[in-house]
């Protein structure tokens, strides 16, 4: 059982599975004693999800290449759901102000961006379900994420692309914050967020570059592309919780991993902030580039 698992009985989405189903195959793979995890180890994972996580280049793919690299196979699940519980936290401090509209709104009756993002998470609810034992059978597997990598390359360019030509147009859109983006976007960047559950395929990337095809702004669509991800990873940690609680850390000790959690958490935030910059300037080429180059080196690994 892996995030996917998880997030096929919630009909959820999977940014979580951007590393968990490693973890996890890893850790039940077989009965063997395991070298104990070095805490260098734990904390270059935490620095690679905080990172990754927010940038363009696939978490999953990433953590793959790194637990495979530093044969890292303490920790699993329990691991992967504190480091991402990390960098949720990095999202809700991110977009507080969206966040806490998100309660005032419901506390005053008005559900409209609550629906939008029911809807947004429906796509990749319905894939995890229908692909589940596809996907659990690629993820975490290099030669996979590298297949992956070469897509998130793709979809950067043409998400890029398409910004530019909007933006030359003057035709960016930017929704008012006031109520909620048009349900058909909702459906058309949940379709893209369901793409990213095949590991190596970057969740961000995928969303934000829908939300050019579409039309949105940089901020707006990176705004909505992180949004969309709060239902998905926070009901995927709750389920996944007691499994993790069940697995535990093995050698690694509780204090290590709520530090590593909080270094995830620290960078993540820097790699957010990074990231809206990025759009700004319009550098997801160069993303797309690097995305090219590592999944060259996973298949290369993965043979």
């Amino acid at each position: 059982m892996g995030f996917l698992h998880a997030l096929g009985e919630l009909n959820l989405a999977l940014p979580l599975q951007e590393a968990g189903a490693a973890a996890v195959e890893a850790s039940s793979a077989s009965a063997e004693v395991v070298e104990p995890a070095s805490t260098a180890a734990v904390f270059i994972l935490a620095v690679v999800q905080g990172l990754t996580e927010f940038l363009p280049v696939s978490s999953s793919g990433h953590l793959a290449i790194g637990r495979e690299v530093m044969n890292l196979q303490e920790g699993g699940l329990a691991l992967d759901v504190a480091l991402h519980v990390g960098t949720l936290l990095a999202i809700v401090v991110a977009f507080r102000k969206d966040v806490l509209k998100l309660f005032t709104d419901l506390a005053k009756g008005q559900f409209a961006m609550w629906i939008w993002l029911i809807v947004a998470t429906i796509p990749v609810g319905l894939v995890g379900v229908l692909g589940k034992d596809t996907i659990e059978a690629a993820a975490g597997t290099v030669r996979a994420a590298g297949v992956g990598l070469f897509i998130t390359a793709t979809a950067l360019m043409v998400g890029e692309r398409f910004r530019r030509k909007h933006e030359a147009n003057g035709a960016a859109l930017d929704h008012s914050e006031e109520k909620a983006p048009p349900i058909g976007l909702a459906l058309f960047m949940g379709c893209a967020q369901a793409v990213a559950i095949w590991p190596g395929i970057s969740r961000s990337g995928s969303t934000i570059s829908a939300g050019f095809v579409r039309g949105l702004g940089s901020v707006e669509a990176a705004r909505l592309s992180f949004m969309m991800s709060l239902p998905a990873i926070s009901g995927a940690a709750i389920v996944e919780l007691p499994h993790a609680l069940d697995e535990g850390f093995g050698s690694i000790s509780p204090g290590i991993v709520l530090a590593a959690a909080a270094v995830a958490g620290l960078v993540g935030f820097a790699a957010l902030k990074t990231l809206l910059l990025v759009l700004k300037k319009g550098s997801f080429p160069y993303f797309a580039g690097y995305c090219a180059l590592l999944g060259t080196a996973a298949l290369l690994l993965g043979s």
